[in-house]
């Protein structure tokens, strides 16, 4: 039952996660409220520490035991923003305590992670959403344009996303990346595996634009950018060609270049090819383009615990300043509208467009994916 009249949200994950924003847009919300923070008592300390900084810095209580925290009758919703790696157990467990889940994305480290909790929400019943792009002006737009019928019977896809965060230019040069068939570790200060962490947002674009299956992945990763995903052994930069229900072909690229690589965050692009016509649209194209007597945007020094840019906490430390030279123009309320979604979900007893069971099929994509990297492959999916 809801206090006040609003939903009650556990909070999952700390400082250098994107808990940093969800709990802004969650608290943003007039129909929810910000109840603690918590996390498994056996978490990595350095994660509950974290968990805990944050908690402070909102004023809010922190719960050292998850299953106490989800016992608690004003809690109605989990923002799930722990390691990659924990999020398959840790889902499947605030699901079965009857919470609706908010999950970050890639949602798990590998399709055992996301059946664990897709058979929870089975049982329980509960709302689920991983985070996407879907809900953007953009993405409504291509969408609105393929329901059209205008380029008539959709041929082809293809989706850019490419983080322009991080220093680059220093990768060993002529150096071939040899991909291992899954990954062990997601998590770490340095680097992501981007084909998995930039490239979750192309492939579930891609699924939720066609609303079709992939049959056939071939894939391939690389290190073309930066040391310190080779260093930890993973990827910067990675593309898949996939086959498609109806025999749609879709090919994406997933991946991070550099701070100075585009004017803004970075390319988010999708081509619609069809019988009739072909169709472009690019995340950047509603714009201001700034031209003033004012200081080029400098890249900032890396921050120790975050070389590649990823947190909101870590860039004011260093005084990050912004990219100036473009300015969004009506896209201001497409992360609210993302998290204003899921809520509606909730109150109106429906299922999410980006729900557990249909986020899983871009984590099993992606994994395939690493499976064709590694052995030169096509891996066909059932």
């Amino acid at each position: 039952m809801q206090q006040d009249g609003k939903y009650g949200v556990l909070l999952l994950g700390g400082h250098r996660t994107h808990q940093e924003n969800y709990a802004s847009s969650f608290a943003q919300d007039a129909r929810c409220r910000l109840v603690a923070f918590a996390d498994e008592p056996e978490a990595p300390l350095e994660r509950i520490a974290l968990a805990r900084s944050l908690a402070e810095s909102l004023d809010l209580l922190f719960i050292p035991d998850l299953d106490t925290a989800l016992a608690r009758e004003d809690v109605h919703i989990v923002s799930l923003c722990t390691e990659v790696e924990r999020r398959g157990r840790v889902g499947a467990k605030c699901a079965a305590a009857g919470k609706h889940v908010y999950l970050d994305k890639p949602m798990a480290l590998n399709p055992e992670g996301t059946k664990k909790i897709i058979d929870a929400v089975a049982k329980s019943g509960v709302r689920t959403q991983m985070f996407s792009n879907i809900h953007s002006s953009w993405a409504r737009t291509m969408q609105q344009a393929l329901a059209s019928g205008h380029i008539g019977e959709l041929q082809a896809i293809h989706c850019d996303v490419l983080f322009s965060k991080g220093h680059p230019g220093t990768a060993p040069v002529g150096e071939k990346r040899i991909q291992k068939p899954t990954l062990e570790r997601y998590s770490f200060v340095e680097a992501k595996p981007e084909m998995f962490d930039v490239g979750v947002y192309a492939v579930s674009m891609v699924n939720w634009l066609t609303q079709k299956r992939v049959q056939r992945v071939f894939g391939g990763t690389a290190n073309y950018f930066f040391k310190e995903h080779r260093d930890c052994g993973l990827e910067d930069f990675g593309a898949l060609v996939l086959t498609l229900e109806n025999g749609i072909t879709a090919t994406i690229v997933g991946g991070r270049y550099g701070w100075q690589s585009h004017a803004q965050g970075g390319i988010r692009k999708v081509h619609l090819v069809g019988t009739e016509a072909t169709l472009t649209f690019d995340a950047s194209a509603n714009r201001l383009e700034v031209f003033a007597a004012e200081p080029a945007f400098e890249p900032p020094t890396p921050h120790p615990l975050d070389p590649m840019g990823m947190w909101s906490s870590t860039q004011a430390e260093i005084k990050m300043q912004p990219k100036q030279q473009w300015i969004d123009v009506g896209s201001r309320d497409d992360g609210q509208r993302e998290f204003s979604a899921f809520i509606d979900c909730i109150e109106n007893g429906v299922e999410s467009e980006m729900n557990a069971e249909f986020a899983a099929h871009s984590v099993e994509v992606i994994c395939a994916g690493y499976r064709s990297a590694a052995s030169g492959e096509v891996i066909l999916l059932n």
